[in-house]
């Protein structure tokens, strides 16, 4: 547990000196879905609401990566409790895919509602990064600019 700790003290640290990525070398696309939620047979709900059976609103990312600055190799996305979600080589014109759920389990922070990308160096340090944040109330934020509700 003090490792953990110490990994998310070190990966804040790191990440408050990185810049901000500028708005025009990305473009984030949401993508709302209606899907309809597996029911779970073998849960038991303490309460008497019943869960939704019908299509609900599902949120993907779609992040393009219109203009890499030099000695950007590789792009590595976490999520608030620190885990490693994605790590691939980066090229100009990547679109990457974030499936990111029912968007009231985004509000509800049943799910994760905060992603860092980092784009690294060959040596993997960071070099800037996107930081993209759902607030309870549905208000979103891509790098501390608020962009919308969902």
């Amino acid at each position: 547990m003090k490792l953990f700790c110490a990994f998310l003290l070190t990966l804040s640290l790191i990440t408050e000196d990185v810049p901000f990525k500028a708005k025009e070398e990305f473009e984030v696309n949401l993508d709302f879905k209606f899907k309809t939620r597996v029911k779970e047979t073998s849960l038991v709900y303490a309460s008497n609401t019943n869960a939704s059976t019908g299509p609900l609103p599902y949120l993907e990312v779609n992040l393009k990566v219109l203009r890499l600055i030099s000695g950007e190799v590789k792009v590595r996305i976490i999520n608030h409790r620190g885990e490693n979600i994605y790590t691939r080589k980066v090229a100009e014109g990547d679109i990457i895919n974030l499936d990111l759920g029912y968007t009231d389990d985004i509000k509800g922070r049943v799910t994760n509602h905060e992603y860092k990308v980092l784009f690294l160096s060959q040596d993997k340090k960071p070099i800037n990064h996107i930081l993209i944040y759902f607030e309870e109330d549905g208000t979103y934020f891509i790098n501390a600019e608020k962009r919308g509700k969902v």
